[in-house]
């Protein structure tokens, strides 16, 4: 089943809406079920947050370390929770593109689908709400303010994005149409997981990034054209070789960055996925 990820400001009214798509939700496949006379739809929805995992927010937003712990424990959680049989909806801040993109990689591994949902509130009105709930310390919730990096619907990780306003009502479309693609949907065998033994994986990812890295830095070093579109192997998705060039450091850096991310993940992605996932990540980090 999909995984519908909420990403916001603290205290911007994720949760609210987390449990309005988890209402709707058990709704819609209850009306389905009453027009269904065989095969019913029965499907869990749970809710993935700070509450869910006995984490206390203060503690885990409280320095990057513990932070890091945090996104690593809900990363596990939907990787745990996140079948054919269950909508998951994590409910946190997922404010940084990085992890957003970890969390597509998961729900394409297996085979789901993946929305965005964006909770969009002013800095004064958050501010005036955690006052009001006593969410976060105000020194915590002041460093949480400037981090986030807002979803694009142009991101394929943050697509499809449904932006909301607090006053907004959840469009009866966007639940409708989640719960009918999930009864018609069959595996896809181009996202399929292959069963690969670890030092195969691990092999066949360092040489995917190896020959991607190396095409980059080959472009960069004839003087490819800048602001060209590079086609690099393994994938169509081309790379956008910025207007200054590209190092050996930069480009080693975003290679180990890229595949601890991969490392980090419980599944195994196949080799043309992982090419097309370095690229985007190139694009997006490389400026």
């Amino acid at each position: 089943m999909p995984l519908i990820i909420l990403c916001g400001l603290p205290c911007s009214g994720k949760t609210l809406r987390a449990t309005s798509i988890a209402r709707a939700l058990e709704s819609e496949i209850a009306v389905f079920n009453a027009h269904t006379k065989k095969n019913p739809f029965d499907p869990n929805v749970i809710i993935i947050n700070e509450e869910s995992l006995n984490a206390d927010r203060n503690l885990s937003y409280k320095d990057a370390n513990s932070e890091k712990i945090h996104r690593a424990n809900l990363l596990s959680g939907v990787e745990r929770l996140l079948t054919r049989d269950t909508f998951v909806i994590l409910d946190s801040l997922n404010y940084i593109k990085g992890f957003r993109y970890q969390l597509h990689c998961v729900a394409k591994g297996l085979g789901t689908s993946q929305h965005t949902v964006y909770c969009v509130a002013t800095n004064d009105n958050a501010r005036t709400w955690n006052t009001l709930k006593s969410h976060y310390p105000s020194d915590v919730f002041d460093s949480l303010l400037g981090r986030l990096e807002e979803p694009d619907a142009r991101n394929r990780w943050d697509s499809p994005l449904l932006t909301l306003m607090p006053e907004d009502e959840l469009p009866a479309s966007f639940v409708h149409n989640m719960v009918h693609a999930s009864v018609q949907q069959a595996p896809s065998q181009s996202i399929a997981l292959k069963p690969l033994a670890e030092t195969n994986y691990l092999h066949e990812m360092d040489l995917t990034l190896k020959a991607i890295s190396d095409a980059v830095l080959e472009a960069s070093r004839s003087g490819f054209m800048s602001g060209g579109e590079l086609k690099v192997p393994g994938t169509d998705v081309r790379v956008l070789v910025p207007s200054k060039g590209v190092s050996v450091s930069e480009m080693g850096r975003l290679r180990r960055l890229y595949a601890t991310n991969l490392n980090r993940l419980t599944i195994k992605i196949e080799r043309g996925k992982i090419a097309d996932g370095f690229v985007e990540y190139i694009n997006q980090n490389l400026r």
